[in-house]
């Protein structure tokens, strides 16, 4: 079945449209790095558009000047115009209060008449945090209860770095938020998590000479010893100064188009090419229906696979194993226990065949939870020697490092808990919000993912009341 746009007279009936959103500091560097790095400097072909948001007038001119946006692409809201810093709540009621001057920008750069929304957000700061369980709810509120037309909207939020506490409590509010919303049917439709410490573990394992000889130039520093590097990250952050902007800047140059990668891998089935054959039709609705609520990405792109070259079962067993342990884009272990699946093969018509999803299937088998649903996608190359590229997208796996940002966060509560009233003003004062409602995030957070908190985990570790 041919997927994309169809000729009916001299109408052309085209693929679903989606608007690219980026929340706050790390999201808007999302979209300026991947347009930077693309050669052509534009967005995945069925995103329409972009706007970047910020309430820290210093970071949106840097993001400008950095990637060279277009002014009209950037907005700056909230009142104070120097950021939020960690206070979330801050976060959440700018986007509230700015809703008219939204609307106004996504008007003037076309948002009308799309299908849906990326939007790309740091699950530990203050902007991104807060603004986006809020610009998620004005997108809902505008098309679905205003007009009455069903719009999907997929969050891809980057957890923190390991050792940022502040960061780590900020996460289990705003995961908490968005999955509450959703199964209210109110919130995002898919909420894609993906890790900084991950990618940037993938990056340097890969050694990608182009990854390592920026290191080299922008930190001076041996990147053979791969440890020292992946040390370096939080170290540096806790530590401040020249050496931190320099190492912070440096990886979100190499981590962040990765992001943007994955949605164009689950955009691109849907983009019509004289070349090319899909099947099943997908599109941006169906992950969305077929997939649990928050979902790890896997993509293996420019895959090995050759037909002659032994057992198709044992290639593509091996395929599928490296694809979930050594390319996801947040560590889910040797035993995710996937709720749900649902994975894209594009290559070569010899490859990327119907015939193999047997075996693919019994690949997976290993992965995830009996019972679980696995749907596929085929997407078939008539050109000569396109690459073979995986995406994998693993429906609620068991995400390790949720247990190490739970404990973080509880820690970070009990620390600043206590009779003293200079204790208790810590939580407004951080955060924009009282004691309680980051207690019961905790809680909320607990219960979403109960299935994690087992004991000896150390997802055990309650707050102190």
């Amino acid at each position: 079945m041919q997927n994309g746009p169809t000729r009916i007279g001299e109408e052309e009936t085209k693929a679903a449209e989606v608007f690219a959103i980026g929340v706050g500091e790390c999201g808007s560097n999302i979209v300026g790095s991947y347009l930077k790095s693309s050669a052509d400097k534009k967005l995945p072909s069925r995103v329409r558009g972009y706007l970047l948001m910020n309430t820290d007038r210093a970071d949106i001119t840097k993001v400008r000047s950095k990637y060279g946006i277009p002014k009209e692409h950037t907005l700056l809201y909230g009142a104070s115009e120097i950021g939020v810093g960690g206070r979330f709540m801050d976060g959440y009621n700018a986007v509230l209060e700015s809703k008219d001057i939204i609307f106004d920008q996504l008007g003037n750069l076309g948002f009308e008449g799309v299908s849906g929304f990326c939007v790309f957000t740091s699950l530990g700061g203050g902007t991104g945090c807060g603004g986006t369980p809020a610009i998620i709810e004005l997108l809902k509120q505008r098309f679905q209860e205003e007009e009455g037309r069903r719009i999907f909207v997929y969050v891809i939020g980057i957890l923190p770095f390991e050792g940022q506490s502040s960061e780590a409590l900020n996460s289990i509010w705003a995961v908490s938020r968005l999955l509450r919303a959703q199964l209210q049917e109110r919130g995002a439709d898919l909420t894609i998590l993906l890790s900084n410490r991950t990618m940037l573990k993938r990056i340097l394992q890969s050694r990608g000479a182009d990854s390592v000889d920026y290191l080299q130039r922008e930190l001076n520093v041996d990147i053979a010893d791969i440890g020292s590097i992946e040390k370096m990250v939080p170290s540096t952050l806790d530590e401040g100064g020249e050496l931190e902007a320099r190492t912070e800047q440096a990886f979100v140059e190499l981590v962040n188009p990765l992001a943007l990668d994955v949605v164009e891998a689950m955009l691109s089935p849907g983009v019509y090419e004289a070349h090319k054959d899909v099947f099943p039709t997908t599109d941006l609705a169906d992950y969305a229906r077929k997939l649990d609520p928050v979902v790890v990405p896997a993509l293996y792109k420019d895959v090995g696979l050759i037909p002659d070259a032994g057992s198709m079962p044992q290639q593509l067993k091996a395929m599928i194993d490296y694809a979930i342990r050594e390319a996801s884009y947040a560590d889910v272990g040797d035993e995710p226990n996937a709720e749900s699946v649902y994975y894209v093969l594009s290559g070569p018509r010899h490859i990327s065949k119907a015939e193999y999803g047997m075996h693919l299937k019994e690949a997976l088998d290993k992965f995830i939870a009996p019972g679980a649903a696995i749907t596929p996608c085929y997407v078939q190359y008539l050109t000569k020697d396109p690459p073979t590229d995986l995406l994998l997208l693993l429906g609620l796996p068991k995400i390790p490092e949720l247990v190490q940002i739970i404990n973080e966060a509880t820690q970070l509560v009990n620390l600043h808990s206590g009779a003293s009233p200079l204790k208790q003003s810590w939580f407004m004062r951080s955060k924009g919000v009282q004691r309680k409602e980051l207690v019961d995030a905790i809680a909320d957070f607990r219960e979403l993912f109960s299935y994690y908190m087992t004991p000896g985990t150390g997802g055990d570790q309650q707050p102190g009341m």
